[in-house]
């Protein structure tokens, strides 16, 4: 039994919360399966911590056991987008941290699942492999590296430089951190598990609501604007409880997010008219008595809180209060908040449910006001071709039917600028932002043909069909090539195909241009993998490919 009070309390809740929950069939030693089972309990508490799912759920995630490489622990978190790979260690006796050693291997362990390679490990972690793939095939996804352990000490900048090295490796010439670094002690763990992680516990003091109403019934509301570094002190203190009823936690840097950050920072005034606002409920609304001669400002107090809609909103705002608090100083929110009482848990996941049912308007929705798009999808139409090109259309017919999505892609990697082929890994959606200027209007213009269209996408199909059978039976950083320069791949394609005779003349068969691009295929996959190789050796290859100067070194 250990000596330390704090360690005793961890365990005993680790009994509690995780007893029967955690496969041990692979250890028959007593004492190991005593120590396992705390080690493997503390990297699901870190899956807990992070993701706020429950008990059952984070115990799944366990890889720990022989030939783990140092990952105890692996969750795909969808709502986050965020893939988090724990290594976990219970100190009897409550003191330390992390050693050299242990930081070596837990790096080696991120650094060969970052390069695909999961020879030699053990079952456990072979059936990660999907949720794995998945975060790394996203060009949303951060991963993060969690060491959960019991010591009393922060990790030291000796233990730590093997995992520096790796995050400067992975996050090398990107504007976005892709791989990030935690740390939880044993301070950390107690006072997560002695404050719990439901939002039940969550009070708001002193939340200062301007130009305020009231609604009464069905449940009392109240609703107004409030201060934006407000709800960043709320997410820099409650972090992801304080969306335990939502149905997404932040997603992190995403297009949409980023732009709310730069509002935030360029022209926080205007904030309030590009935003939505956040919604709020709560098991007790108080209003003081402060302010109470008119509806200028009033004070109130929440508790029992959660965020159920305005996520991204809180998440964003919570970003950049933790960057630049000042940038928050003139940017205000709007805010409902809705007190339910004793309602039941149906009418708060109705409220939760109905809050965030708004469909979302993606940049390249816009296209569809641009007069081209409309010319190309007539002269489509004369060749028996469907061009759909406004959101919410599905293809049914490949081979009659063509999409926008498809067709924005193919056309940046057929310019001769290897910026656009960036782009196109980096920030998709940059492409269409802006339908009055570039990068959209060299993708379509008056000059763009129906023709070199339609045979654009079908070499897009044709490539990734070769990827489609080529990837499964590839391991490595050459199976990362397929996926993260696949770009690339269409860039050198389209290079030599476009100048086949009739590419710019006529409506080519799929049969005629998959004929034309596999053995193409083969042979650039093959010379840019050695060019990776030879130039590129210890770089995280989604990097090399979101860089125009390190493609133009491939070249």
């Amino acid at each position: 039994m250990p000596s330390n009070l704090k360690l005793i309390r961890i365990q005993t809740k680790l009994d509690e919360l995780f007893d029967s929950k955690i496969d041990l069939s692979d250890i028959t030693n007593t004492d190991e399966r005593s120590n396992a089972f705390y080690s493997r309990s503390m990297a699901a508490l870190a899956i807990v911590m992070s993701c706020g799912i429950d008990y059952d759920l984070a115990a799944q995630s366990i890889t720990d056991g022989y030939h783990d490489m140092g990952i105890d622990a692996v969750y795909n978190d969808t709502s986050q987008k965020k893939l988090f790979l724990v290594q976990s260690k219970w100190r009897k006796d409550g003191i330390g941290g992390i050693t050299q050693e242990e930081g070596n291997v837990f790096a080696e362990g991120v650094r060969r699942i970052l390069n695909y390679d999961l020879s030699g490990c053990n079952a456990k972690l072979v059936a990660k492999k999907q949720s794995i793939d998945a975060a790394i095939r996203d060009m949303d996804y951060q991963i993060e590296i969690v060491y959960c352990h019991t010591g009393n000490q922060s990790i030291s900048n000796y233990a730590s430089r093997p995992i520096n090295e790796l995050l400067k490796q992975v996050n090398e010439d990107d504007s976005t951190e892709l791989l990030i670094f935690s740390e939880k002690k044993l301070q950390d763990i107690y006072d997560y598990l002695a404050n719990g992680q439901s939002s039940d516990n969550i009070v708001l003091d002193d939340v200062l609501l301007s130009n305020w109403g009231t609604a009464e019934a069905p449940f009392r509301a109240y609703y107004g604007t409030l201060p934006a570094s407000a709800v960043g002190e709320w997410y820099y203190q409650y972090g992801n409880r304080l969306f335990a009823k939502n149905i997404r936690y932040y997603k992190g840097s995403t297009e949409v997010n980023q732009g709310m950050k730069d509002v935030l920072k360029s022209a926080p005034d205007k904030f309030f008219y590009y935003n939505n606002g956040i919604k709020l409920l709560c098991k007790r609304i108080t209003k003081k008595a402060a302010y109470s001669t008119s509806r200028d400002i009033g004070l109130f107090v929440l508790e029992g809180v959660s965020l159920v809609n305005g996520a991204q909103t809180t998440g964003a705002i919570g970003t950049v209060f933790t960057e630049t608090p000042e940038a928050l100083d003139s940017a205000r929110v709007f805010v409902q908040m809705i007190e339910l009482g004793d309602a039941s848990e149906e009418q708060a996941i109705q409220i939760t449910k109905l809050s965030n049912t708004q469909n979302r308007i993606d940049s390249k929705d816009f296209a569809s006001l641009d007069p081209n798009q409309e010319r190309l999808r007539m002269e489509l139409s004369l060749g028996g071709i469907q061009y759909l090109y406004k959101s919410g259309a599905k293809i049914e017919e490949p081979d009659k039917q063509i999409s926008l999505d498809e067709a924005i892609i193919s056309q940046a990697c057929m310019l001769s600028d290897l910026s656009m082929v960036a782009l196109t890994k980096r920030n998709v959606g940059a492409l269409t932002e802006n339908i009055e200027k570039a990068p959209y209007k060299l993708l379509f213009n008056n000059a763009t043909n129906s023709f070199s269209l339609y045979n654009g996408v079908q070499v897009l199909r044709a490539l990734d069909s070769c990827i489609g059978q080529n990837e499964s039976g590839t391991t490595g950083r050459k199976r990362l090539v397929l996926i993260h320069g696949n770009r690339f791949l269409l860039y050198l394609i389209l290079k030599r195909v476009k100048e086949t005779e009739g590419f710019e003349t006529k409506y080519m068969t799929y049969e005629s241009i998959k004929n034309e691009v596999t053995p193409i295929f083969a042979e650039l996959w093959e010379s840019v993998f050695a060019s990776m190789e030879a130039n590129f050796p210890d770089a995280y290859p989604a990097h090399i490919f979101k860089n125009v100067g390190r493609l133009k070194e491939l070249i």
